[in-house]
């Protein structure tokens, strides 16, 4: 069995529509699978189970709608020690600009 981080796709979907564009999460989870392939289908497995809906502050109920994996990586847990980088991406800085952007909540 080998060790991979699985990046999760989430939507959140509101009962009343609004002119707001939709909120994402990119939810990092670890899996232990024999295969990239395998720890893809375990990790839309999980997506599936964590969708939820609850009801808002404003009263409009919010779903969080599993849209997709969007990436595998292994693991190599034989190296797995203090500091050890556990996941790396490319970024665009437009897509930089858009994380370091609070909320306006």
């Amino acid at each position: 069995m080998m060790l991979y981080s699985v990046s999760l796709f989430f939507k959140s979907i509101h009962s009343i529509p609004s002119k707001d564009e939709p909120l994402w999460e990119d939810s990092i989870i670890l899996i232990e699978a024999i295969g990239k392939e395998e720890a893809k289908r375990k990790g839309e497995l999980l997506g599936k189970k964590a969708e939820e809906t609850y009801e808002a502050q404003k009263g409009d109920f919010v779903t969080w709608k599993f849209m997709r994996v969007e990436s595998v990586c292994e693991i190599d847990d034989d190296k797995l020690k203090h500091g050890t980088e556990l996941f790396s991406r490319f970024l665009r800085d437009s897509e930089v600009k858009s994380i370091l952007t609070p909320f306006d909540d």
